[in-house]
């Protein structure tokens, strides 16, 4: 549906001394402001033309994220000499000028016709429209158009974070989705990673939402207790009962950590010349204390040669290891950055990645 305004009220000039414009409500109201002969008009004329907007701001009103809405902007050449529009445009996609023609001759009246597209917006809404013209009065004018947008079905939120979880514990949060329709239900949710989340859909009747009653479907996602340490990431597709909205996507995060930790997390090379050796070292520790082993350590990089080794600090405990990256500089590069891998016999952590990273230095 397509919300049309125009504008009733205009402001206009007053011709003052013969040739001089001057702002004026009811002179651009009055009929006999009719457009100038082309040809009386002087060559001297270019760039004495005069954008004048009867209104600057157009309001679309409350209108829902599925209806575009389309305002109209009243303007005038009000100077003594032909207009042209070189450009509109506008600050975003979501608003589309339509201009009728780019020359007005004096006294001539157009018409900017501005198309606003709510999808994907929430609340009050302003979106500018800049207007170029050939006017040494009027080189720029920029106008507004308002809007309130009430999304059809409101969710919240868009992403669900998870606080970090540790491996072998179960979590949930819930989306909230709330529809207009008196029926509202959400017909079936899925995940495209059933391995670490499941989801359910639960009635939560009509509540009060933004002063409005409205029926809420809550989306619960589980964090299953089975899930690997490991940065989760994974979207959900929801269908509805409102033709509206009928589908949409929303998305949940997760980090679940393990019994080993790294200390620390990135290996720094620091600023490095061709040739120049290097020793670095990182930890990898068990936060439960259990023995483990570390079964080997690599990577791969065209920036460096290194050597790669590792022991326990205690050979009898075996819950703490020392990494030792050995090596040195070979090639060229502005920033050398590599992971390193490091394979462990613990279940679900078989492999943990180590970024290094460093800086080329000058000789």
């Amino acid at each position: 549906m397509k919300l049309q305004r125009s504008i009733l009220a205009l402001s206009g000039i007053t011709l003052m001394c013969g040739l001089t414009p001057v702002a004026s409500a009811q002179a651009l109201e009055r009929e006999d402001l009719a457009p100038a002969n082309p040809a009386l008009i002087s060559p001297d004329a270019v760039g004495k033309g005069m954008l004048i907007f009867s209104s600057k701001t157009q309001d679309t009103g409350e209108i829902l994220d599925t209806d575009e809405a389309t305002v109209s902007f009243l303007f005038r050449n009000t100077g003594n000499g032909p207009l042209t529009i070189t450009q509109v445009k506008a600050a975003c996609g979501c608003t589309v000028p339509e201009l009728a023609k780019k020359t007005y001759m004096p006294g001539e009246q157009g018409t900017l016709n501005v198309t606003f597209d709510p999808k994907g917006k929430r609340g009050g809404i302003a979106r500018n429209i800049t207007i170029f013209t050939d006017s040494d009065t009027t080189p720029t004018e920029s106008i507004v158009v308002r809007s309130l947008v009430k999304p059809v079905v409101i969710t919240e939120p868009l992403i669900l974070p998870f606080d970090a979880t540790t491996k072998g514990k179960s979590a949930f949060k819930e989306f909230k989705i709330y529809g207009r329709t008196d029926d509202f239900k959400v017909t079936r949710v899925t995940i495209d990673d059933t391995k670490t989340f499941a989801v359910e859909v639960i009635d939560g009747g009509e509540v009060e939402q933004d002063g409005e009653m409205l029926k809420l479907q809550l989306i619960r996602v589980t964090l299953k207790p089975e899930a690997k340490p490991n940065n989760h990431r994974a979207q959900l597709t929801v269908r509805t009962n409102d033709e509206r909205k009928s589908i949409f996507s929303l998305t949940t995060v997760a980090r679940v950590l393990g019994d080993l930790k790294m200390s620390p997390v990135r290996v720094t090379l620091g600023r490095l010349i061709v040739g120049e050796e290097f020793v670095r070292e990182f930890h990898v520790t068990s936060k439960t204390g259990k023995a483990f082993e570390i079964k080997s350590a690599v990577a791969n990089s065209v920036a460096i040669d290194a050597n790669y080794s590792f022991a326990p600090v205690d050979p009898e405990i075996r819950n703490d290891w020392i990494v030792t990256v050995t090596g040195s500089v070979i090639n060229p590069a502005p920033r050398f950055n590599t992971q390193l891998h490091v394979v462990t016999d613990v279940a679900d952590e078989e492999q943990l990645t180590v970024q290094m990273y460093g800086q080329l230095r000058a000789q």
